[in-house]
């Protein structure tokens, strides 16, 4: 089978149940920015999801810099999610991101959350978790937690 050099997605569409086109179209909330929201952000990026919100705290400090694939060190001292974003667009220039650094349960509003397609979160505050699964129930959006404490 010849291999197309023009279309980055060629071995995605290869894929009989696979639909390109959706994932172009689809709007992702990744709310954590760290370790793992960096994981989730770059493969988003490299499957050539359209849309995607960016939402964390924190700042980037060294001790991020051995966990964290889009960050750099020239980055210290930046929000998270505004750096995360920016990388996401630079792995493709497809991928249309917003961002927000701030505090998910007081300053960030369900409108986000509707916005949504999916949600998925990588964080470490239990208090948060919890928002973010209550704000995805009120709107009826499916919900992907990813942490390394158990929701109890």
């Amino acid at each position: 089978m010849q291999v197309s050099d023009e279309d980055r997605f060629d071995r995605l569409r290869r894929i009989s149940w696979w639909n390109q086109s959706k994932l172009s179209r689809a709007r992702v909330l990744v709310i954590g920015a760290g370790a793992l929201g960096n994981e989730v952000l770059k493969n988003l990026a490299l499957l050539g999801v359209g849309n995607v919100f960016i939402a964390d705290m924190d700042s980037i400090e060294g001790s991020n810099l051995s966990r964290s694939v889009l960050f750099r060190e020239s980055d210290e001292g930046q929000p998270k999610a505004r750096i995360a974003a920016r990388a996401a667009s630079d792995i493709y220039a497809g991928t249309k991101t917003h961002w927000f650094c701030g505090d998910i349960i007081n300053d960030l509003g369900l409108g986000v959350y509707r916005w949504a397609d999916v949600v998925i979160a990588g964080l470490d505050n239990r208090e948060a978790r919890l928002h973010v699964n209550r704000s995805c129930w009120k709107v009826s959006r499916p919900w992907v937690d990813g942490a390394t404490e158990v929701l109890q």
